[in-house]
């Protein structure tokens, strides 16, 4: 039995094809098939069926695979391998050798293809056996925002594999079937350059010089006249080599057939001490065929960079396209943010785009970008984002990667994201995080260092280092001098780190009146308060107060413990005060 995607949406027994049901049933295939033996999570394969969901999706869809189950059941005979659709916790899963599905044998086929030992002949065998796969446009007549997403990436992959097959088959010596092809996608897409240029590589190889400098000319003047855009550097230096008659253009050495793949993350933070349920949560993440954008955000020194370098160690397996990273630099001493031009134009470097290549404007780098994370599974690290307009245009558009976004600010104005809201260390951990960088102490007197430092990761960190720094303090030393919270946040200095410093940030970050209510609320001497108390303190009605509380708490510079309740974490409360 064979589950058809790469044209229209077919079940094949038998060599026949089997009607798979009305659009939407077929679609609920399409979902699972995607993710061929993969768990998709009950929501996730609601948000794939249904652009906004009715109120009665969940039944909706439980009819959808009843039925997909009988029809495959139906169809099912002891000589052919099964497809089931199988429910398990939290989702379902089309259980199937992914070889029965076309477009996981067209991708298989495809990275088989990129061995390097392969000679060019069994190359454009394997690619031509993938390309036979393809029927038509996939998911044809689908209907929905997902399918359009997919049918976008799964298209993109296609012209891929056909440029490398050209490529492979022009090396052979076989230009016929290639230009062919060609011929035919260039008509249809005449300003995809590199398709273009693989055309006109091929024509130059079949000795048709004129003809590939004519074809040249004609994507230059449909570039023009749609896109305002002369040729790029690329597809000019080929226009070059044919006027020249150059020889490396018909040299029969295989070129590499190599992927860029970045492998960008820092290092893991040395030391690094509990936060098993958060990393369990960022592992259990993301079905595959989704782009997965989780924002952790916190306040400052919380260790947001370090769980989230962390956990991207820790899965960088299931992305094998590579991974970037990105300092956004949200929230850097000395440092303005960086601009979306500019983050684009590191990332389109990591993903292996030329200087000379990549546009000038913010909408022409985010297409590019998005263009090249087509078809790729890429973990993608954006730490230290100041902001939501800073972070939406650095976010894929096509399914398989996963992103991850560290910030001071919740970012809630994203779409489609997950948030993580990292709190402090629990007891056990902030004492294991000072043991591994202090060493052994009198564990009644770890207990109380870690609490007068809030269980903060980056002021137990630098209270270690000072307890380091000085061979003659004992740890009993250290917390007295931090038992006065007059002076504990200039203990709680080491080198260039500083927990003041790191809040200062935040604090600038604000504006006038915010940064008023942060200085006035931090006076209030009781544990909590709720908008009556704030307003009271700030001298505004109660709706004014209530905004500016929520600007505090967006800036994760306050807590809210309960709902209406309101407090300050003590060490932003000491620096809340300092500033008074």
């Amino acid at each position: 039995m064979l589950i058809r995607l790469l044209g229209p949406v077919e079940i094949v027994a038998d060599g026949r094809a089997l009607d798979a049901g009305p659009p939407q049933q077929r679609l609920v295939l399409t979902a699972l098939a995607a993710d061929a033996g993969r768990l998709i999570g009950t929501e996730s394969l609601i948000d794939r069926v249904w652009d906004q969901a009715p109120s009665g999706a969940r039944r909706t869809l439980q009819v959808h695979l009843s039925r997909l189950r009988r029809l495959l059941d139906t169809a099912r005979t002891d000589d052919q391998a099964s497809v089931r659709v199988v429910r398990r916790s939290g989702g379902y899963q089309l259980d199937v050798a992914p070889d029965q599905v076309d477009a996981h044998r067209f991708r298989r086929l495809v990275e088989q293809a990129h061995e390097r030992h392969l000679s060019d002949l069994d190359r454009s065998k394997l690619l031509a056996e993938a390309l036979d796969l393809w029927r038509g446009p996939p998911l044809a007549d689908l209907p929905g925002q997902w399918a359009a997403t997919v049918r976008q990436a799964w298209h993109q992959q296609y012209l891929d594999a056909v440029q490398e097959w050209a490529a492979a088959s022009v090396r052979t010596g076989e230009t016929g079937p290639a230009l062919a092809l060609l011929a035919g996608l260039t008509a249809e897409r005449a300003t995809d350059e590199p398709l273009a240029g693989a055309y006109i590589r091929a024509l130059y190889a079949a000795g048709r010089p004129s003809d590939a400098l004519d074809h040249y000319a004609v994507v230059r003047r449909h570039l023009a006249e749609r896109l305002g855009a002369d040729p790029g550097p690329e597809l000019q230096q080929l226009y070059r080599q044919i006027l020249a008659a150059d020889p490396a253009l018909t040299s029969p050495v295989a070129e590499p057939n190599t992927r860029w793949t970045p492998q960008q993350l820092p290092a893991p933070a040395p030391a690094f001490t509990g936060r098993a349920g958060e990393l369990a949560r960022l592992a259990a993440g993301g079905d595959g065929a989704d782009v997965l954008i989780t924002v952790i955000d916190g306040m400052a020194g919380s260790g947001k960079t370090a769980l989230a370098v962390e956990a991207a160690h820790r899965i960088a397996d299931r992305y094998p396209d590579g991974q970037l990273y990105l300092d956004l630099r949200g929230y850097r001493e000395g440092a303005e943010p960086a601009g979306p031009a500019e983050a684009l134009g590191h990332l389109l470097h990591g993903v292996g785009v030329p200087a000379a290549q990549i546009p000038e404007g913010v909408d022409g780098r985010a297409a590019l970008y998005r263009t090249r994370l087509v078809g790729r599974r890429m973990l993608i690290l954006l730490d230290n984002a100041a902001g939501e307009d800073q972070v939406a245009p650095l976010l894929p558009g096509a399914p398989g990667c996963l992103v991850l976004v560290t910030s001071r600010r919740q970012l809630a104005g994203l779409d489609n994201t997950r948030r993580l809201a990292l709190d402090t260390l629990t007891p056990a951990d902030a004492v294991a995080l000072f043991v591994r960088r202090a060493g052994g102490h009198p564990a009644e007197l770890i207990a109380e260092l870690v609490e007068l430092c809030g269980r903060l990761p980056l002021a137990i960190r630098i209270a270690a280092a000072r307890l380091r720094a000085h061979p003659t303090w004992t740890l009993e030393h250290l917390v007295e001098r931090l038992r006065d919270p007059r002076h504990r946040l200039a203990e709680l200095e080491a080198g260039q780190r500083s927990v003041a410093a790191a809040f200062d940030l935040s604090y600038r970050r604000l504006g006038s009146e915010a940064r008023r209510a942060y200085r006035v609320l931090g006076t209030h001497p009781g544990p909590d308060l709720d908008e009556h108390v704030a307003a009271a303190l700030l001298d505004v009605p109660p709706v004014a107060a209530t905004q500016l509380l929520h600007q505090l708490m967006d800036a994760n510079l306050l807590l809210e413990p309960a709902a209406g309740r309101y407090r300050f974490h003590a060490l932003v409360r000491a620096h809340a005060v300092s500033l008074g």
